[in-house]
């Protein structure tokens, strides 16, 4: 704490004297040199004096009762502030001991009786202003520990004549030497280096000393707590009027917030937030590394280029807290996966292995292999990568899997630079993902063809839906009992100006990832519920259309709004309108599939199980859902003749689906063995080429018109 002299118009003096005429006459002699004055007639009362007004200049008697001068000065000095206040000591007695015993208890002057009352007022202002010089100078030492201590700051010498070293306990404190620095020795100054930093830092400083030039040392020490500090250490020559030098001086200062600061800006610039894996920008640089590198060994590396599969869906579904939960635990699992040797040139048993592997963005991963020497060693990862991710992850109590689609470009055989490899390897996870999801593919000069030809699509579906190049074609839903036309599915169809009639498996999967798909859906409904309206508005008996709509986000499409806008556009009554849906678009998000195919039944519009017996085929589901229709998949019905077991399938779904009360519909009925065989099962409606594929609204118009069995 600082004490100084309080803000006050004279300065004031605390007289402490047994002898009332003693303590007038000290009392005129200072008032005429500019003091105020008050006066105390014993030890104890002077006491109470200082505590109560803080005196810049006391006058003690030596000789009182009860406590003398010595014993009074002793106890003012251990009073807050009394250190630095002036203290003359009034004595009668001239012997050398008093006057020694009286700067041992503290006292800054004394005056021997009979006292010369003009030397009194003289002595009075030089002590004042002696009093006031320790004060400064004590404050100034007090900011400059403060000013130190909150720089994490302390100094150090080395007299370059004696050799003798010191260190303030601040810089001991720092060093993590408990801050007594009477105790430090220069051998110890080193003492809670790191280890492997220890040696240089003192040999460097003793160099410092010996060929007496400054110095500038970063190191880390350790604490007794076990807390690891960085220290900056830096010294400057000190040199005389003679320019000799006389002493190096040198400061230590803890960094470590700076350290980490650093390290923190180091993460967020090259570092992905939520994995802790590389980001693009770091990434980039290591493959440019890698490159060079690869060219001065004349070796080969590869890129891997991962994508979930999908992963849109379980974002759609649990929410992008669950998401970014299993990013998380699919960095781990890649980490995992890249063993020792699989970049054992680049990084050994991998100091950072995590800057070999990448979030590039969203759910999409880069990995880098080097130095590899055959093709199978990049697949044998890719496959260690496949098996590992899809692993089953428990996330807030939902139990998760994904797959990956993994893509692989080759240094220099694809690619010498770094862009065209990670082109290259997007390109071939396309491929892997075209082909069925969960795989990898290598890159072939032959997939840039196709990646133009898919990136050309994309482009021209939105024209397609400006210059209306859509159409629909109708394949009939036959009662099998009665032969007759009880509906049609509607089935989208792109007449392509350049390419000519482009098939729905080859537009509706990027539709789908460009998310086009929405316009389309909507698209589709509209069309078919005013085509149909206009059929039976001519007087035909068309029953219910049915539209197939993409599992694409389908809690977030909007469709009730879509079909209710649809439907009353085109004046069709609902029951005349059925969606098909497939397995999956109900397990995307339950809560709020279940709530929109409830509404549905509520609107009357009918739905349709699309697909039934490839996906989960659950008994649980059919019951809560409670779907109108259930179609069973094209796969059992064609090739129910050639595999008996095929038969069994189809015999317990219906079975199944007429317990529930729910109509089953036989799809891809070819042959009249085939229709025969379904028939005799129960089915209750047929679709496929036996009957008719898909054809144009014109060419329908002519089925209703003339179709039987």
């Amino acid at each position: 704490m600082i004490y100084g002299t309080p803000n006050r118009e004279n300065p004031l003096a605390l007289i402490i004297d047994d002898d009332l005429s003693m303590r007038l006459a000290m009392e005129a002699a200072l008032k005429k040199v500019g003091f105020a004055c008050i006066l105390a007639e014993n030890g104890r009362k002077g006491i109470d004096l200082f505590r109560e007004n803080n005196p810049d200049l006391v006058l003690l008697d030596v000789v009182m009762p009860e406590i003398d001068g010595f014993e009074t000065c002793t106890m003012l000095r251990g009073l807050p502030g009394g250190g630095l206040t002036q203290i003359l000591m009034v004595t009668g007695l001239d012997d050398v001991e008093s006057i020694d015993l009286a700067f041992k208890v503290g006292a800054d002057g004394f005056i021997s009786k009979p006292i010369n009352w003009v030397i009194l007022g003289h002595r009075s202002r030089y002590m004042l202003r002696a009093g006031q010089a320790f004060q400064e100078l004590n404050r100034s030492r007090f900011r400059l520990e403060k000013t130190q201590k909150m720089a994490r700051l302390g100094n150090w010498e080395v007299d370059l004549v004696s050799g003798q070293f010191l260190c303030s306990d601040q810089a001991s404190y720092l060093l993590g030497l408990n801050g007594n620095s009477g105790n430090v020795t220069y051998d110890g100054f080193f003492h809670n280096i790191e280890a492997e930093d220890r040696e240089d830092v003192q040999d460097k400083i003793d160099t410092a000393i010996r060929e007496e030039k400054p110095v500038r040392l970063l190191y880390r020490v350790y604490h007794a707590d076990g807390t690891m500090r960085h220290i900056l250490n830096q010294a400057e020559i000190l040199y005389n009027d003679q320019d000799v030098p006389i002493l190096l001086l040198g400061a230590v200062q803890d960094v470590t917030r700076q350290k980490v600061a650093e390290e923190e800006i180091r993460k967020l610039a090259f570092y992905d937030g939520l994995t802790g894996l590389s980001n693009r920008l770091l990434f980039m640089n290591r493959m440019e590394q890698e490159i060079v590198a690869a060219k001065r060994n004349n070796s080969t590396f590869a890129l891997l280029y991962l994508d979930l599969d999908q992963f849109k869906r379980i974002n759609d579904t649990f929410g992008h807290y669950i998401g970014d939960h299993l990013l998380k635990k699919i960095s781990v699992a890649l980490l995992k996966s890249i063993r020792c040797t699989d970049t054992a040139s680049r990084i050994g048993c991998s100091e950072n292995p995590e800057e070999m592997i990448a979030r590039l963005g969203g759910d999409e991963f880069t990995i880098i292999l080097n130095d590899i020497h055959e093709a199978e060693h990049v697949a044998l990862v890719a496959r260690r990568i496949i098996k590992e991710v899809p692993k089953s992850h428990i996330i807030e109590g939902h139990e998760i899997t994904v797959t990956t689609s993994i893509g692989i470009s080759m240094y220099p055989t694809d690619g010498s630079d770094a862009n065209v490899l990670l082109k290259n390897a997007d390109t071939a996870m396309y491929q892997a993902k075209n082909i069925g999801r969960n795989n990898y593919q290598f890159y072939r000069e032959s997939l840039n063809v196709q990646t133009v030809e898919r990136f050309s699509l994309e482009r021209d579906i939105a024209k397609g839906l400006e210059r209306d190049e859509f159409l629909l074609y109708y394949q009939p839903k036959i009662d099998v009992k009665t032969g007759k036309i009880v509906g049609a599915e509607a089935l989208i169809r792109w007449d392509h100006p350049e390419r000519g009639m482009v098939p729905p498996g080859k537009f509706i999967s990027i539709a789908e990832e460009s998310g086009q798909i929405v316009k389309i859906n909507r698209w589709v409904v509209t069309s078919a519920s005013k085509q149909w309206q206009q059929w039976i508005v001519d007087g035909y008996e068309p029953g219910v259309v049915a539209v197939n709509l993409s599992g694409y986000q389908f809690a977030q499409q909007n469709v009730l709004e879509t079909l209710s806008d649809a439907l009353s556009s085109a004046g069709l009554e609902n029951r005349f309108f059925e969606i098909e849906i497939t397995e999956n678009i109900l397990m995307q998000n339950i809560e709020e599939t279940s709530q929109i195919l409830q509404e549905l039944k509520a609107m009357g519009i009918a739905v349709t199980l699309d697909d039934f017996g490839t996906g989960y085929s659950s008994l649980s589901y059919l019951t809560s859902f409670q779907v109108d229709r259930i179609k069973i998949d094209r796969a059992f019905v064609m090739s129910c003749t050639e595999q008996p077991t095929n038969l069994i399938i189809i015999k317990a779904i219906i079975a199944m689906g007429h317990s529930l009360g729910i109509k089953i519909v036989a799809e891809g009925v070819e042959t009249l063995e085939q229709l025969d065989i379904i028939r005799n099962y129960g089915a209750d409606e047929a679709q496929g080429f036996y009957f008719s594929k898909p054809v144009p609204a014109e060419e329908f118009v002519e089925l209703l018109k003339k179709w039987q069995i």
